[in-house]
């Protein structure tokens, strides 16, 4: 059944498939934020419109595949040409190398008979569908032999907050997010709430979709004030897709390839009404401690963390944690797959408001950063200073002779993974490592594997290694 669905579906999409020989490969792995394998995700081949503006009207695609139980995927049957590789729902997909923002993307060149390896990435929470066990494909249809999720609207959202005060993109309570639970169904989609102005792009049916409006994970002295579609309140009512901003049909054909493919622009030209939404901001409970304050020197939608306990960050790049009682901490924000780096500092906190503090790109993090931890004594460190981040270098020794082995690698494992080769007289260094235990693994040809737990503190730490020669 599934066979038939995936021919039916490319049937739909793709058009008149190109002879064999004449088309190529792509594959890859895909995985979630927290590293694990996405499983059942779909994955496709989109070709990239002829503007940035297209992209939000005209969606087509022209291959189409699904990840096993480890995430692996294998994209077959692709014409000669330049593709974007999108993972998740074709209504808010992921692209490689792993973002929202086609201006992000990365485009694949594709030749006849030819393989594309290690397309991996993370595919963003907020693209990823569950379909149930044994239902197949079944959710991509409304009707029989008709597809709905091929129709794609841009919708402006606009987000403020009350007296100028920070946009907060993640805090205590999570990351907000706008949703859209749709009224028919109750299908759901939630949009991060991370900017003045974003995109949104959802799957419509052929009589407009009808959605309730909420904002979630709001944190604590954050309120909704109002929401507005247009001139409709939608706080008390439902936000509707004018029929006027609906898709329509069109075909199109680029290298001599004929696709029907359905467009978002209006047929009337009449723009597509703003989503605007405004929050109020209350003063905070008082709380007992201090205030840290400082920035990650780039606005991504990122956690953060004081040994373990999350703090607000803010759409500006800023972040704050309060109640920060005296000691030695490691402020930290963790990177993910699709390229968004760690950051972190350690810091000395007395019994004064911390300000400008500044996060610097970290090796890695230890794999319990987001697990909260008492601070540590601050030692001979003055309260309000910056503790620089820690080195780890050492040899690599014969175990039985004590010689330096001079060829492998070594892997420092915590939250990511670091490998350094083992150079002259088997030495290998790791550099700007907060303090944390990590996982150190030794990898010699014809040598014993080697794996050991290394802790790491404020000091450089300096550790030889040994391996078992095995022949």
């Amino acid at each position: 059944m599934k066979a038939f669905l995936l021919t039916l579906l490319l049937a739909l999409v793709q058009g008149i498939p190109a002879l064999p020989g004449q088309t190529g490969t792509v594959t890859g792995v895909l995985r979630t934020a927290a590293g694990e394998p996405a499983a059942r995700v779909r994955v496709s081949a989109m070709v990239p419109p002829e503007s940035a503006v297209d992209v939000r009207s005209v969606a087509a695609f022209t291959a189409l595949a699904e990840t096993d139980t480890e995430g692996r995927y294998r994209l077959e049957g692709i014409p000669q040409g330049r593709f974007y590789i999108v993972a998740g729902r074709v209504d808010q997909p992921t692209y490689y190398p792993g973002t929202t923002e086609t201006a992000k993307a990365r485009i694949v060149s594709i030749s006849p008979g030819g393989v594309v390896s290690g397309i991996d990435f993370v595919v963003m929470d907020s693209s990823v569908r569950s379909i149930p066990a044994g239902n197949d494909f079944a959710a991509l249809f409304s009707n029989f032999g008709q597809l709905n999720i091929v129709s794609r609207l841009f919708l402006p959202v606009q987000v403020t907050v009350d007296g100028r005060a920070r946009l907060p993109v993640f805090s205590s309570a999570g990351f907000p997010r706008v949703q859209l639970t749709e009224m028919a169904g109750g299908a759901q989609i939630a949009i991060p709430l991370n900017g003045s102005s974003f995109g949104l792009s959802f799957a419509i049916s052929q009589n407009g979709p009808e959605y309730r409006v909420s904002v979630e994970n709001l944190p604590e002295g954050y309120a909704v004030k109002s929401m507005t579609f247009g001139a409709d309140d939608v706080m008390r009512g439902t936000l509707k897709i004018p029929q006027v901003n609906l898709p329509h049909t069109v075909v199109s054909t680029r290298a001599g390839i004929t696709q029907q493919v359905i467009s978002q622009a209006s047929p009337t030209g009449a723009p597509m009404p703003t989503l605007t939404i405004t929050l109020s901001n209350s003063n905070l409970p008082q709380f007992t401690g201090v205030r840290v304050s400082g920035r990650t020197k780039d606005t991504e939608v990122r956690s953060v963390y004081l040994s373990g306990v999350p703090g607000t960050l803010y759409s500006d790049g800023t972040f704050e944690f309060r109640g920060v009682l005296p000691g030695l901490y490691l402020a930290a924000s963790p990177g993910n797959r699709s390229g968004l780096k760690s950051i972190a500092a350690i810091i000395v906190v007395g019994d004064r408001d911390l300000e400008g503090i500044e996060l610097q790109e970290s090796a890695m993090l230890p794999m319990d950063v987001n697990l909260p931890s008492p601070p540590r004594p601050s030692g001979i460190h003055a309260p309000g200073s910056v503790v620089p981040l820690a080195s780890f270098r050492g040899r690599a020794i014969e175990e039985s002779s004590g010689k330096p082995i001079e060829e492998g690698i070594i892997k420092l494992i915590g939250r990511d993974e670091v490998i350094a080769a083992i150079g002259t007289g088997g030495q290998f260094e790791f550099s700007k490592l907060p303090p944390g235990s990590y996982s150190l693994e030794m990898q010699i040809f014809g040598h014993s594997s080697t794996r050991r737990t290394v802790v790491i503190g404020e000091e450089d730490l300096v550790l030889d290694v040994t391996s078992l020669r095995l022949y």
